[in-house]
């Protein structure tokens, strides 16, 4: 009973997996005008829809790019947040 309990568990999470992506892509449907306002190139494209959290694969498909291709962009994009929080300011970098 246990493991039956177990592998309902994993079939609900995969499914409530799915619906989210649909409540996203339902919204972006909807949206998608300004979403894409004065974004012309697929990495604007990809970074306006970042914030989605959508799986690579599905960004690749409202774009028409590869999934890997997504995947390289967003893994820059992700090194690049990182290097701007690190990088010190000229106020946090003066002595008080």
């Amino acid at each position: 009973m246990k493991e039956e309990l177990k592998d309902l568990v994993v079939k609900l999470d995969a499914l409530n997996k799915s619906v989210e992506i649909l409540i996203k892509l339902t919204a972006l449907s909807i949206g998608k005008d300004s979403y894409f306002r004065h974004k012309e190139r697929k990495d604007e494209k990809i970074e306006a829809l970042n914030g989605l959290d959508l799986p690579d694969h599905i960004l690749a498909l409202i774009v028409g790019s590869s999934p890997e291709s997504v995947r390289s962009l967003r893994s820059q994009m992700k090194g690049k947040h990182t290097r701007l929080k690190e990088k010190p300011t000229m106020e946090s970098a003066s002595p008080k």
